[in-house]
């Protein structure tokens, strides 16, 4: 089943979502999805609705944060485990931050990565 239009809806009413479903209910490929859109992917939704829309498709950065793995036995840990996650994801889009705090990471992260890519950051 077609659910592009309400990925359209989703960017072009943006506010701020909160995902809560159980296990197995497809936020992770929702989530896929709209990074797909985001990357400027337009072909990979050929014959689905949202191709035909008036959404052009421009790139926007991604931020991936896949906590899975975080310990949160302590609240140390957890932000050490969200240092970690937030550092790779630096890493990965070729910035070398340093700082340690994780706001401090997380702001300078999303200004550098408005930065390089003049679309600014869908959030």
């Amino acid at each position: 089943m077609d659910k592009t239009r309400y990925i359209y809806d989703l960017i072009n009413e943006a506010s701020y979502y909160f995902l809560s479903r159980p296990r197995r209910f497809g936020k992770s490929l929702l989530l896929d999805t709209i990074a797909e859109a985001f990357y400027g992917n337009k072909e990979l939704f050929k014959g689905l609705w949202i191709y035909g829309s008036d959404y052009a498709f421009p790139t926007h950065p991604v931020i991936r944060l896949d906590m899975g793995k975080a310990s949160s036995d302590t609240p140390e840990r957890l932000e050490e485990s969200l240092m970690s996650v937030l550092s790779r994801q630096s890493k990965e889009e070729g910035f070398d931050l340093d700082d340690r705090i994780p706001s401090v990471f997380w702001g300078n992260l999303v200004e550098e990565l408005n930065k390089n890519t003049g679309n600014g950051l869908w959030c």
